[in-house]
Protein backbone atom coordinates (compact mmCIF):
# COMPACT_ATOMS: atom_id res chain seq x y z
CA UNK A 1 0.00 0.00 0.00
CA UNK A 2 2.88 2.73 0.72
CA UNK A 3 4.71 1.94 -2.31
CA UNK A 4 1.51 2.24 -4.42
CA UNK A 5 0.42 5.82 -2.27
CA UNK A 6 4.23 6.62 -2.84
CA UNK A 7 4.09 5.70 -6.36
CA UNK A 8 0.61 7.42 -7.33
CA UNK A 9 2.07 10.54 -5.34
CA UNK A 10 4.78 10.52 -7.69
CA UNK A 11 3.44 10.35 -10.70
CA UNK A 12 0.91 12.95 -9.59
CA UNK A 13 3.76 15.97 -8.66
CA UNK A 14 5.39 14.84 -12.23
CA UNK A 15 2.43 15.86 -14.20
CA UNK A 16 1.77 19.20 -12.78
CA UNK A 17 2.60 22.04 -15.11
CA UNK A 18 6.10 23.27 -14.33
CA UNK A 19 6.92 27.21 -13.59
CA UNK A 20 10.47 28.11 -13.82
CA UNK A 21 12.22 30.85 -11.58
CA UNK A 22 15.40 33.59 -12.57
CA UNK A 23 16.32 35.11 -9.15
CA UNK A 24 18.90 35.19 -7.55
CA UNK A 25 17.16 35.89 -4.44
CA UNK A 26 16.17 32.64 -2.14
CA UNK A 27 13.73 34.87 -0.33
CA UNK A 28 11.98 35.39 -3.41
CA UNK A 29 12.11 32.09 -4.66
CA UNK A 30 10.60 30.95 -1.52
CA UNK A 31 7.95 32.76 -1.72
CA UNK A 32 7.34 32.31 -5.74
CA UNK A 33 7.61 28.63 -4.72
CA UNK A 34 4.50 28.75 -1.95
CA UNK A 35 2.49 30.54 -4.68
CA UNK A 36 2.97 28.16 -7.59
CA UNK A 37 2.53 25.32 -5.26
CA UNK A 38 -0.89 27.01 -4.09
CA UNK A 39 -2.14 27.53 -7.72
CA UNK A 40 -0.88 23.69 -8.45
CA UNK A 41 2.71 24.05 -9.91
CA UNK A 42 6.32 22.95 -9.59
CA UNK A 43 8.42 25.20 -9.59
CA UNK A 44 11.80 25.03 -11.06
CA UNK A 45 15.34 27.22 -11.08
CA UNK A 46 16.54 28.72 -14.36
CA UNK A 47 20.40 30.19 -14.47
CA UNK A 48 20.52 31.02 -18.07
CA UNK A 49 19.02 30.92 -21.13
CA UNK A 50 20.02 27.29 -21.94
CA UNK A 51 17.37 26.56 -18.21
CA UNK A 52 14.56 27.52 -20.38
CA UNK A 53 12.41 24.65 -21.63
CA UNK A 54 8.70 23.35 -21.51
CA UNK A 55 7.90 25.34 -18.92
CA UNK A 56 4.05 26.69 -18.58
CA UNK A 57 5.58 30.00 -18.14
CA UNK A 58 8.52 31.21 -16.34
CA UNK A 59 8.99 34.48 -13.78
CA UNK A 60 12.51 37.09 -13.95
CA UNK A 61 13.87 39.08 -11.66
CA UNK A 62 14.83 41.68 -13.63
CA UNK A 63 17.78 42.29 -10.99
CA UNK A 64 19.73 39.18 -12.03
CA UNK A 65 22.09 39.27 -14.80
CA UNK A 66 20.65 36.77 -16.94
CA UNK A 67 17.75 38.53 -17.40
CA UNK A 68 17.54 39.78 -20.83
CA UNK A 69 18.83 36.53 -21.95
CA UNK A 70 16.11 34.34 -20.02
CA UNK A 71 13.60 36.74 -21.35
CA UNK A 72 14.41 36.37 -24.78
CA UNK A 73 14.85 32.80 -24.98
CA UNK A 74 11.02 31.96 -23.01
CA UNK A 75 9.74 34.54 -25.41
CA UNK A 76 10.93 32.85 -28.82
CA UNK A 77 10.14 29.60 -27.15
CA UNK A 78 6.09 30.50 -26.95
CA UNK A 79 6.38 30.58 -22.62
CA UNK A 80 4.86 33.18 -20.84
CA UNK A 81 7.17 35.47 -19.07
CA UNK A 82 6.13 37.44 -15.74
CA UNK A 83 9.13 40.25 -15.03
CA UNK A 84 9.45 42.17 -11.84
CA UNK A 85 12.04 44.65 -10.68
CA UNK A 86 12.13 47.72 -8.78
CA UNK A 87 9.89 50.56 -9.11
CA UNK A 88 12.63 52.67 -9.90
CA UNK A 89 13.68 51.43 -12.74
CA UNK A 90 10.95 52.20 -15.19
CA UNK A 91 13.78 50.97 -18.25
CA UNK A 92 14.37 47.78 -16.80
CA UNK A 93 10.80 47.16 -16.91
CA UNK A 94 10.32 48.72 -20.85
CA UNK A 95 12.71 46.76 -21.91
CA UNK A 96 11.10 43.56 -20.40
CA UNK A 97 8.25 44.19 -22.20
CA UNK A 98 10.62 45.01 -25.50
CA UNK A 99 12.08 41.52 -25.12
CA UNK A 100 8.48 39.64 -24.66
CA UNK A 101 7.79 39.89 -21.28
CA UNK A 102 3.88 39.35 -21.16
CA UNK A 103 3.98 41.55 -18.04
CA UNK A 104 6.98 43.39 -16.47
CA UNK A 105 5.51 44.75 -12.69
CA UNK A 106 6.71 46.49 -9.93
CA UNK A 107 8.46 44.05 -7.10
CA UNK A 108 6.03 45.11 -4.83
CA UNK A 109 3.12 45.01 -6.53
CA UNK A 110 4.57 40.98 -8.11
CA UNK A 111 4.94 40.03 -4.55
CA UNK A 112 1.41 41.75 -2.94
CA UNK A 113 -0.07 38.13 -4.71
CA UNK A 114 2.55 36.36 -7.50
CA UNK A 115 -0.07 33.43 -7.31
CA UNK A 116 -2.24 35.72 -9.23
CA UNK A 117 0.20 35.79 -11.98
CA UNK A 118 -0.46 32.00 -12.61
CA UNK A 119 -3.58 30.73 -14.13
CA UNK A 120 -5.58 28.35 -11.65
CA UNK A 121 -4.33 24.25 -11.96
CA UNK A 122 -5.51 21.62 -9.66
Amino acid sequence: QAHLAWGAAKAADVTRPVAGVLSSNLLDVDRIEQASGGHGYRLERIGSPEGVGDQAMVFVDLEHPAADGVIRSAAERGVRVVAFGPHVDDLALLRARSLGAAEAVPRSRFFRDPGSFLPHYA
